[in-house]
Formats: structure tokens, sequence, C-alpha cells
């Protein structure tokens, strides 16, 4: 099932099967903006698990491995500029090989211009129905988040959600 809203897109997968994926450069980040885009997946984490006890469901575990999943497609669209789901069975085909799971889900979402981007990206989140039940779900129990900036300024952001199989 993949919906588009905007700047927020939302992909799931059941388990699936695909080819390795191909090689991205990831280190294509400005050392000074490393540091502000890891405390900026932090923020995410952070606030995704406030909603999720808000509403009495069990925090999301950080996944560092499934993190690095995720910061390489944040890369790619920050690279080239295009907002997609683009390679999404062969992230999922890369969590498969940290975990056994059940089904993946992927929340995207892009911005520019803000304050705040996290909070612009939360509220795109929460506004819609499929990302927001993404982040509501109590069968994820593991989660990996990166964002990555274009050289224009945009912030990309990638959230994978994983129901693990034990």
């Amino acid at each position: 099932m993949k919906l588009k809203f905007g700047a927020v897109s939302l992909l799931l997968l059941w388990v699936a099967g695909c080819a390795a994926p191909p090689a991205v450069d990831i280190s294509y980040q400005p050392h000074e903006d490393r540091a502000e885009l890891k405390d900026m997946a932090r923020r995410v984490h952070e606030r995704v698990n406030a909603h999720r006890v808000e509403k009495k469901l069990p925090s999301l575990r950080f996944n560092a491995r499934i993190s690095s999943i995720a910061r390489s497609h944040s890369a790619v669209m920050a690279q080239g500029g295009v907002f997609s789901h683009n390679g999404f069975k062969r992230r999922a085909v890369n969590i498969g090989k940290l975990m056994s799971y059940i089904i993946v889900a992927e929340n995207l979402a892009y911005n520019f211009g803000h304050q705040d981007p996290v909070a612009k990206a939360m509220e795109s989140w929460l506004k819609s129905e499929q990302h927001r039940k993404a982040m509501e779900s109590p069968y994820f129990k593991v989660t990996g988040i990166a964002v990555a900036k274009s050289s224009s300024g945009k912030y990309y952001f990638t959230q994978l959600f994983v129901s693990p199989a034990r």
C-alpha cells in the first residue's frame, strides 16, 4: 500500500524479497551538519514515543543499525532531490538481515524553511491518518530514524517501523 500526502509519504510492506541495495555515499553531509542531523533523528524518536505514551502504547526501541538503513535512504533523497519510497523492498530485505520480522512500514517527510523541521515533520505525520496509524500501531516495537539535508537546505526524514517476528 502506498499513499502520498504532499510532502509526506507512507509505505507498508509485508515480508518480501528483493535484490541487494545499491551503494550510496552517506558521508556527503558536511561534518558540522552530521551532529545536527543525528540530534534531529533523536528528537523525532522522542516525539514519536511521547505520542505513543499519550496513546498508552509502549515506546519504540531505537535501533542504530536500522537507522543506518534509514540514513542511506534519506541521503539518497537529499542527494537526488527526489522524495520517494523507491528501494523500500531493499530496505526491508536489509532489515531482514538484522532480524526476522512480520511487517515493516516507512514514514517519509521533507520540508524546508521552517524554524523546527522536526516539529513540521511530526505535524504532517500526525495530520495523516495512515502515518499516524504507523506511529500508533501496537505491532511495531522497533524503529530506525534518520534525517539528511540537501545542499539547498531541504530536510529528508525516513522512519522505519518494525514488528519483530520474535
